[in-house]
């Protein structure tokens, strides 16, 4: 679930003889942090058998999977201790420490704060909130666990700068009469933190076998405070494997009934019908981040019009006093020629849902010759459906 990396004070291999001289180290090797992920491996699910699907005309920037809150690291448990053990602590030791994130799988993040991915058109970019620390009051203590100073607990910070904006808590230590001596314990030292984090296209892709995400990967976070250099791990898993996106429309051609009118010939239009429910089934040969919908009026030019033409069945002509509305699955009208986006699509079936409604549009239906229409009529539409 963790991996830890006792802490350490790095230096240069032709100094490592001289560290005994070094003084304020003796709580190297007594004083440690953890970070506990409950053994998250967010990567996982998106394997060569579920790879995303992501077109190579896909904007750059554009986010091609999103993992909230729930779904990347949703509870990981910070914690320091010195195991019980007291242990004194440079002169500049101003009774905090801190742990913020200085690398993913050994480097750096970028000027942007995204961090390189095995494929060189994939970044990722992370955000991160403090989501509870332990307020509980200690005698002889600093505050156990506090925010850092300019953050606010349940507040996302998006990560640019690492170590500046995922420094968010801070631990306080135990301490003796005269502040010689100080402990640790992750009885009262804890704070929850929680992350998401999206891969976003920036380049061109690639089509490969080989994971975005690689084997062992891992974010890194500093522990600050105490001088010297400490860092733990927190393992994501691997995984997440790209290929072009191919989604179509499981019926070529579909019926929608919208029931009988009864016409009106008072009051103000146009009056609405009630409304059909309707699905469009669609198969998808991969996960997509993207999938939408546009509708085009069959019979004629209506970019930009919120209802479709009304035709006769008996001559195929035009009908005057009625129109047919679309809507999605909410009740918002649908708009001619404009995409309607329906979020993911996941690899096999889905279902897109919509609505129909007769709509009478005047006091008078008619037909082409402006006579009184009665009889079967109905409207057609074609639909484009766009995956990315």
């Amino acid at each position: 679930m963790r991996k830890r990396r006792p802490l350490t004070t790095i230096l240069p291999a032709i100094m490592l003889m001289l560290a005994g001289f070094f003084p304020g180290l003796s709580w190297a090797g007594v004083l440690h942090c953890d970070i506990d992920s409950g053994g998250a491996s967010p990567f996982s699910p998106y394997t060569r058998e579920n790879p995303i699907a992501a077109d190579q005309n896909t904007p750059d920037y554009t986010v091609v999977l999103s993992l909230d809150y729930a779904q990347f690291l949703p509870n990981m448990r910070l914690t320091c201790t010195s195991d019980g053990q007291e242990f004194t602590a440079p002169a500049s030791f101003d009774g905090d420490i801190s742990l913020s994130l200085s690398a993913v799988n050994d480097q750096q993040l970028d000027w942007a704060g995204e961090a390189q991915t095995n494929n060189n058109g994939i970044k990722m970019k992370m955000y991160i909130k403090a989501v509870s620390i332990n307020e509980e009051p200690l005698a002889n203590s600093y505050p156990p666990a506090k925010m850092a100073a300019g953050k606010r607990l349940g507040v996302e910070y998006p990560i640019v700068n690492g170590k500046d904006d995922t420094t968010l808590v801070q631990f306080g230590a135990q301490y003796n009469a005269d502040k010689s001596l100080y402990k640790y314990d992750t009885k009262y030292n804890f704070a929850i933190e929680s992350m998401r984090a999206e891969l976003i296209k920036l380049g061109w892709m690639e089509y490969s076998s080989t994971a975005v995400i690689p084997p062992g990967s891992h974010l890194t976070f500093s522990i600050d405070g105490l001088g010297g250099i400490a860092t733990v791990d927190i393992p994501l898993g691997s995984g997440v494997f790209m290929a072009a996106p191919s989604c179509s429309l499981d019926n070529k051609h579909q019926i929608v009934e919208l029931g009988e009118l009864h016409p009106n010939a008072t009051g103000s239009f146009p009056q609405n019908g009630p409304m059909n429910r309707f699905g469009m089934d669609f198969t998808c040969s991969s996960y997509t981040n993207n999938v939408e919908f546009t509708f085009e009026d069959a019979n004629a030019v209506l970019n930009g019009k919120k209802t479709l033409v009304v035709h006769s069945v008996a001559n195929g002509k035009a009908v005057n006093g009625l129109a047919v509305g679309m809507y999605d699955s909410e009740g918002k009208e649908v708009v001619m020629g404009v995409k309607q986006n329906q979020g993911v699509g996941q690899k096999g079936k889905n279902t897109a849902s919509f609505q129909a409604a007769i709509i009478q549009t005047a006091a008078e239906i008619t037909d082409s010759n402006n006579n009184a229409f009665t009889g079967k009529f109905n409207a057609k539409a074609n639909v484009t459906i766009t995956y990315y």
